[in-house]
């Protein structure tokens, strides 16, 4: 992947960068904003985007609303790592310099991560404009322009194309062999396709390869889900199991009511009733929980239907 001109930034040890910024940020904020901008590709391909955002926002409450002569694409980087905590004013900058970039930009990982982040938000026309100018960028970038103009919502494009695009992407990736890029176009993949199974389960197998431990565990409860409704309740059964044990050594609470759940499901569909009670009574005592809460007594109340009807 071009990564795009890092001026005179060194190579870094992983564990060095955010300690590095902290350095160049009392001392040369042309530096640190370039490290951002160097770096983006790794924290995004690594599930590190907390460590983005906040080495961004470090950088960011510094610079304020001054945007480097030369560095405007590293400054849009920037506030696309940190646009959670952002000012307005930031934001507006950002806006303001993907609107009067005349060609491509130059980093390759520009236009994924602000079609991912700014995309949804922007008229479709104008993400239209910023993939037509960045279509014919180095093979990376063409391969994630035809993700983003596959990927649901983004774009005004027609579903038949969508997936088309998905597909010519899959192929580019496939060609870079680049498994991130692998892995996100399969998990936009899956929510177009007839038959999503085969296409979890390699989105699933790139997320373990990655060490994207969330992603893991959410794409174990939805395979197990499909599983579920084709009846094949050992292997939803399995996979449910390994999201837990996913999400409670990870303290992902979210992810370990969405596999009690599962479980609880499986559980009712095999006639084991204690069972599935037992994993939604777990459930409700998970704290600020409120969507998981409802959706673990609506299938109490399907559980106390089954065993009156028994």
């Amino acid at each position: 992947m071009n990564l795009g001109d890092s001026g005179d930034v060194h190579s870094l040890e992983a564990d060095q960068v955010v300690s590095a910024i902290e350095r160049a940020c009392e001392s040369d904020l042309r530096t640190a904003l370039r490290l951002v901008a160097r770096y983006s590709a790794y924290w995004w391909s690594n599930g590190l985007q907390d460590e983005a955002a906040a080495a961004a926002e470090r950088v960011l409450s510094m610079l304020g609303r001054t945007v480097p002569v030369g560095l405007d694409e590293e400054y849009l980087l920037a506030v696309i790592h940190g646009a959670a905590s952002a000012e307005q004013e930031q934001v507006e900058l950002a806006q303001q310099i993907v609107l009067t970039t005349t060609g491509p930009f130059r980093y390759s990982i520009t236009v994924l991560l602000w079609s991912l982040v700014f995309g949804p938000f922007e008229p479709a026309d104008v993400v239209e404009d910023v993939l037509n100018r960045n279509e014919a960028g180095d093979a990376w970038t063409r391969a994630a322009v035809e993700l983003c103009r596959g990927y649901p919502g983004l774009t005004a494009a027609a579903p038949d194309d969508a997936a088309q695009s998905l597909r010519t992407a899959l192929g580019r990736f496939r060609m870079l062999d680049d498994p991130w890029g692998l892995f996100l176009v399969l998990t936009a993949l899956r929510q177009v396709v007839d038959d999503p199974l085969d296409v979890t389960t390699e989105a699933l197998e790139l997320a373990e390869q990655l060490g994207l431990v969330e992603q893991t565990a959410l794409l174990l409860c939805e395979r197990a889900d499909l599983y579920r409704s084709q009846g094949k309740l050992e292997d939803a059964h399995a996979d449910y199991n390994r999201a837990l044990s996913i999400g409670e050594d990870a303290d992902l609470l979210e992810t370990v009511a969405a596999a009690r759940i599962g479980l609880a499901r499986a559980a009712r569909h095999s006639g084991n009733l204690p069972t599935a009670r037992t994993h939604l009574s777990a459930v409700l005592t998970l704290p600020n929980l409120e969507d998981a809460h409802f959706e673990a007594l609506h299938e109490l109340g399907v559980l106390n239907a089954s065993e009156a009807s028994a």
